[in-house]
């Protein structure tokens, strides 16, 4: 009879339970020695994926001449893509700033109503605070994305050497990640060269937002429709005849000026996001999760309001639904992480209410409409910074 030997299996299990005893600084050393190692290829392999998919999905007798050629076309055509989106998004960020500047400068006050005129001190509080860490955002590279954590974090080329050559901690644990004024995640981890960064369709990541109707959220249509219009422009092929691209760039150009009319914003209900932390096998859309919608209590943007019918405590205010799909969710900056204002979701479904519920559950999709693809995301510095770095 053979003798067992146990040894191997004595050694693994020491070997596991060692590695599970490491301290979080260790295991954290060590996966970013192994990201900065694999970024450069996992960069290259991100232009390559069109070849790979190919070779793997198309039949033989599918083929046909010059397919060669067409795939060098397509890697090619993704490079361009890939930096001419990079170039865009720092030329949109910038246009943000100054959209943002001029926004603070036309913000007045409605001398003849108290309730209006405390509305817009609190808009322009919020510019001012917003303004301020986007003045110091930094620009950082996506260089590496787990497969296996896809919805939940991504790292990026800034760090601790960052950090030195500004003379300031701008990247920092905290720090808010955006791509123009549409929320990312937030900066979780930081070493010397690269940084990780939590998104926000992690289920971890729980920024406290506030759903918001009228002249936000058509701003925010706006600049979609704005970002689609300059795409259309620079395309010569989406259209078999120029007449058609005519016609729809003037559509566009209609939407625009429909939703730049004066509105007046209502904030509605307040509540949180999450995500669900699914990898890339899995995903099924980058769906966020809100929770605990309600307005039960009274503060600075009105008073309390009737979870059911919306209508407030006080009387002089309109009525109006506490959520609706489509609308805007911005955040409030109570979660102590994120500033006020920054736009983070869009509502796509409302649960209706139960007998014995006491908020509202919803559905919403990022603003960020390419988190499956970011190259380019501008880091600010956390709240709190000047405090933190006298």
């Amino acid at each position: 009879m053979r003798r067992l030997i146990y040894f191997p299996y004595i050694f693994l299990v020491a070997f596991i339970l060692f590695l599970l005893s490491l301290p979080i600084k260790t295991t954290q050393k060590i996966r970013c020695v192994a990201v900065a190692s694999i970024a450069p290829f996992w960069e290259h392999f991100t232009y390559y994926k069109p070849l790979f998919a190919f070779k793997l999905f198309q039949h033989a007798e599918e083929k046909v001449p010059g397919e060669n050629a067409n795939l060098q076309l397509t890697l090619e055509n993704r490079l361009l893509s890939s930096q001419v989106d990079s170039v865009y998004e720092w030329l949109s960020f910038e246009e943000r700033i100054d959209e943002d500047m001029k926004r603070l400068k036309n913000v007045s006050d409605i001398k003849d109503d108290l309730y209006w005129n405390e509305f817009f001190r609190r808009r322009n509080d919020e510019l001012k605070q917003i303004l301020e860490v986007e003045l110091q955002s930094i620009p950082a590279k996506v260089i590496f994305r787990d497969p296996a954590s896809w919805s939940s974090s991504v790292w990026i080329n800034v760090g601790q050497k960052t950090n030195e050559s500004l003379g300031k901690s701008i990247v920092a644990k905290n720090s808010p990640v955006v791509i123009g004024d549409a929320l990312i995640g937030v900066v979780e981890y930081v070493e010397k060269n690269q940084s990780r960064v939590r998104l926000i369709t992690d289920s971890g990541l729980v920024p406290s937002v506030r759903a918001v109707r009228g002249k936000s959220q058509d701003r925010f249509l706006a600049k979609l429709a704005h970002s689609l219009l300059e795409r259309v422009r620079s395309q010569e092929n989406l259209f078999s005849t120029p007449e058609e691209k005519k016609v729809f760039i003037s559509l566009l150009n209609r939407l625009i000026e429909n939703y730049s009319q004066e509105k007046k914003d209502f904030y509605c209900a307040k509540g949180e996001l999450h995500g669900s932390s699914l990898p890339l096998w899995r995903s099924k859309g980058l769906l966020l999760k809100g929770i605990g919608f309600n307005y039960e209590f009274e503060d600075e943007e009105g008073p309390a309001r009737d979870l059911r019918t919306g209508e407030a405590s006080k009387e002089g205010f309109v009525k109006f639904n506490l959520l609706e799909e489509g609308d805007l969710l911005v955040t409030t900056g109570l979660d102590g992480i994120f500033p006020a204002g920054l736009n983070a979701a869009t509502v796509s479904k409302v649960y209706p209410l139960q007998d014995q519920d006491y908020a509202y559950e919803i559905e919403a999709k990022p603003c960020v409409c390419n988190l499956d693809d970011l190259s380019v995301v501008f880091v600010m510095p956390p709240l709190g910074f000047e405090v933190a770095n006298p």
